[in-house]
């Protein structure tokens, strides 16, 4: 079978190969020259002029080649089946009427431009019953009329009935000659027919192909790419193969039963194919019923829109519409108007940044309810950015909107109400404000502290503070010089500290001489505190109150978000807790809340002590994992890893006591400790089993390590102290402390490497800068974490990521360490992928030293 399109030459290669087009061949004296030469000069110009018009000149001589050689094929084929009897005359012409009957009524593909015939296979099919010349007549005859029905130029007529003449004839060679070939192997008579004739396929399918796609090329300007070709039309010449297998079996077929049976097969394919032709026509049809109907949905669809796009632009109040990222998407004039801000501005504006800050939480809080509950809509009151920054209040519609285009988002109507908020200004602001001092009740502040809470928990990266204060010795200024001196007294409380925090940040008297502050968006606990520091002195300068000097000193409790799922009530009781702790230790000072804080730094400083004597009093050990090349597999090494046996508190875990190390200045010391050990140990096994002298040691360094200056004279006299070959140690640095301590470890890196030692990147792929550097820095292994080998057979993503190691690997001439296989099937995979070194649980475990011997000694183990 094969498959073609309208106009299938131009088609194909123009997908392929854009047509450069030149101007049509000149007029005026040019074509006057013309007329006086020759008459079959003449001829050919006017030929190219009318239908070679847009072929340079490299195109038109490969066009000319192309349709010579192929009609030459063709003269040779007739002149050869002249010779042939009358009854085989007669069958080749019946074969090519079917031949053409097919190219004539293919069955076209719905939804596609591509259709599907059966005279590639009667080509064959000729083609083993009556020879190649005869194949040649039936390949013209289907470039023939497939180019009639497809293309109106007869030059692509021609080119395309050529290029099948041309195409069969190499077929046909290829296919008597494989014949010869496979008899003279000894084949069978039938079993060499049918792989002659599959050979003939391959053979059609590049000569018929590539003459016509050179064509196009040349048309172009430019050389034809193979790999372009056989991407583009790999589905052709799978065609043709089947075609070739199908024709064999036929031909097979008839051998044995005569060639009856290739006709009645012939006529029961062709029916078949009629019933699917018919099939597609009627699907076609309803297809493009199903269309019409599509387009007229649409054009009712853009009526709706158009009707929706006037009432949404002429509204008289502010209209827009937001994505669900907040993202302004489109606005009306009104709301341009009441905004002060064209639409070019507010379009692809975050629709947040209209609202005042104190009100935008609440709005994200009530938009967050309703798409949660399914409601249709909400309306609310309040304050957005009007021209030149004046505050205006509104009153917003929300609703979802979902347009049949496929848009979805919110839609949001404001009507300006300042005139009536205004009126009800005062009375809103002595229902939320102390009447005194005139900052915020507690109401006010615990409203406030419910959305900063509910913002906490739906987005863990933002972080608030509460800050509780309390006056010290209140009451004598109250009973000394009575509450009129008290009032005094809280009033310049809540003007100092409203002066002294920021704008978003929330003051409030909750009651008596009790502050609190609500400070939003805070991520630094320190920045807090020297907030708190500094109030406590604005608080502490002097204020004469009714002929008295005073000094109104405050208490300061501090909490944070982020300490467990709390509700206000709790934040705001914590923070009064911190402050009565704050009073505890003196008057004046402050407290942050954190109930663990006295024993977690007690257990520190106490592990941090046991951990500098663990260094030097032997309680540290080292484990010994097996390293193993995997191809051939055999124990190439081991990876020496520390472990910590605590007197009173038994194992400690690495991860704890070596980051411990790291911020307490003992990394050097456990580091320096960890490769004298394992360098003793590994010579000792060189000189207890000599056969194992090449194995090697991997020890962990820290960037800190890397960056002192005398890490490297340390590593060099521990190497000649054991008498141990620099080659056999292998130092591993994580790729995240690496890139941290990049510059200063530069230099120890190159020193290390001039000295033999050999470098290792550990946990590498999960870093972010590694592979910027990597062809810059001397290491000579990389070791893929554990997290990607253990998760290889669950997730796609991590075995990719793995393949691109070792491939990076392989490509920088480096050796890849896969850590962490703990199945036969990583194992298996980390094999076929090409990974050198692996360890892991499957492999050996982490092993004493003694047990590391019986290892070595065990029969049959092999060493790298």
């Amino acid at each position: 079978m094969s498959t073609s399109s309208p106009d299938a030459a131009d088609t194909a290669a123009a997908s392929v190969l854009p047509a450069v087009v030149l101007p049509r061949v000149g007029g005026g004296q040019d074509a006057a020259n013309e007329a006086q030469g020759p008459v079959w000069a003449w001829g050919w110009t006017a030929f190219r002029r009318r239908h070679l018009y847009d072929y340079n000149a490299a195109a038109t001589r490969f066009w000319l080649l192309m349709v010579g050689a192929g009609g030459l094929a063709l003269a040779v084929s007739l002149v050869d089946l002249a010779a042939a009897p009358l009854g085989e005359l007669l069958q080749v012409a019946a074969w090519c009427v079917l031949v053409a009957v097919a190219a004539a009524f293919p069955i076209e593909i719905p939804r596609s431009r591509h259709s599907i015939a059966v005279g590639d296979v009667l080509i064959f099919l000729t083609l083993a019953l009556h020879g190649a010349a005869a194949a040649v007549l039936a390949a013209a005859v289907e470039g023939g009329v497939a180019a009639m029905r497809g293309s109106s130029r007869v030059s692509s007529r021609i080119g395309t009935l050529a290029a099948g003449a041309l195409g069969m004839a190499v077929a046909g060679m290829a296919c008597e000659a494989a014949g010869a070939g496979f008899a003279a192997l000894g084949l069978g008579t039938a079993t060499a027919e049918f792989a002659a004739l599959v050979v003939a396929a391959l053979a059609y399918f590049p000569a018929h192909t590539l003459p016509q796609m050179q064509v196009f090329s040349l048309k172009r300007g430019s050389s034809l790419r193979l790999r372009e070709w056989f991407h583009e039309g790999s589905w052709v010449g799978t065609l043709y193969l089947l075609s070739g297998l199908v024709a064999g079996v036929l031909s097979l077929n008839a051998q044995v039963f005569g060639r009856s049976v290739v006709v009645v097969a012939v006529l029961a394919i062709g029916a078949a194919l009629a019933m699917l032709r018919a099939h597609f026509q009627r699907e076609s049809a309803e297809h493009a019923q199903q269309e019409a109907r599509l387009a007229a949905a649409e054009a009712a669809s853009r009526q709706n829109q158009q009707r929706f796009e006037a009432a949404f632009s002429h509204a008289a109040i502010g209209m827009a519409i937001v994505s669900g990222d907040g993202q302004v998407m489109q606005v009306n004039q009104a709301i341009c108007a009441l905004l002060g801000a064209p639409a070019a501005q507010l379009l692809q504006r975050s629709f947040r940044g209209i609202w005042h800050p104190g009100d935008a939480d609440m709005l994200a809080r009530r938009v967050d309810a309703m798409q949660a509950t399914g409601d249709e809509g909400f309306s609310i009151e309040l304050r957005c950015h009007g021209p030149e920054g004046r505050e205006i209040w509104v009153s917003l519609h929300c609703a979802p909107f979902d347009d049949r285009a496929g848009l979805q988002g919110l839609i949001f109507q404001l009507h300006d109400i300042s005139s009536r908020r205004r009126a009800e200004g005062e009375l809103h602001h002595i229902a939320y404000h102390d009447s005194l001092t005139d900052l915020a009740n507690r109401n006010c502040f615990h409203e406030r502290l419910q959305l900063a809470v509910e913002r906490s928990r739906r987005d863990a990266g933002h972080r608030f503070a509460v800050m509780y204060l309390d006056l010290d010795r209140f009451k004598v200024v109250n009973d000394s010089l009575g509450h009129p001196a008290g009032d005094e007294l809280l009033k310049e409380v809540g003007r100092r500290l409203a002066a002294h925090t920021r704008d978003d940040d929330l003051v409030a008297r909750l009651g008596g001489d009790e502050f609190a502050i609500l400070l939003h968006s805070t991520t630094d606990e320190a920045e807090v505190l020297r907030l708190g520091e500094r109030l406590l002195g604005v608080l502490d300068r002097p204020v004469r109150i009714c002929g008295t000097e005073l000094r109104p000193l405050a208490s300061i409790g501090i909490t944070f978000s982020g300490q467990g799922d709390r509700e206000p009530d709790d934040v705001l009781r914590d923070a009064d807790l911190a402050m009565y702790q704050a009073k505890a230790g003196g008057k004046g000072r402050l407290a942050m809340f954190d109930p663990s804080l006295h024993d977690q730094l007690g257990h520190r400083l106490q592990l941090e002590a046991d951990l500098r004597r663990a260094i030097g009093a032997g309680q540290l050990t080292l484990a010994y994992q097996p390293l193993y090349d995997l191809e051939p597999y055999r124990l190439s090494g081991f990876e020496a890893l520390t472990r910590w046996i605590h007197p009173s508190h038994g194992p400690v875990s690495p991860a704890v006591f070596i980051a411990l190390a790291e911020e307490t200045g003992c990394i050097e010391a456990l580091t320096a400790w960890a490769i004298d050990e394992a360098s003793r140990q590994l010579a000792q096994w060189r000189r207890e089993v000599p056969q194992y002298a090449d194995l090697v040691m991997h020890v962990n360094v820290s960037g800190k390590d890397l960056s002192r200056p005398q890490f490297v004279p340390r590593v060099r006299e521990v190497l000649a102290r054991h008498g141990l070959p620099a080659r056999l140690l292998t130092l591993e640095i994580t790729e995240s402390t690496l890139m941290e301590q990049r510059e200063l470890a530069l230099q120890s890196l190159g020193e290390l490497r001039a000295l033999g030692v050999r470098l290792g990147i550990d946990d590498f792929g999960t870093g972010y800068s590694s592979l910027a550097y990597l062809s810059t820095l001397p290491f000579d292994c990389l070791k893929i974490d554990r997290s990607f080998v253990m998760g290889m057979d669950q997730s796609p993503q991590n075995l990719e990521i793995v393949r691109t190691v070792v491939s990076l690997g392989r490509t920088l001439n480096k050796h890849v360490v896969a850590e962490g296989i703990e199945t036969p099937a990583q194992l298996q995979m980390l094999k076929t992928l090409g990974a050198t070194i692996g360890q892991g649980y499957l492999l050996a475990r982490p092993l004493h030293a003694s047990q590391v011997e019986h290892l070595l000694r065990a029969p049959g183990l092999e060493a790298a």
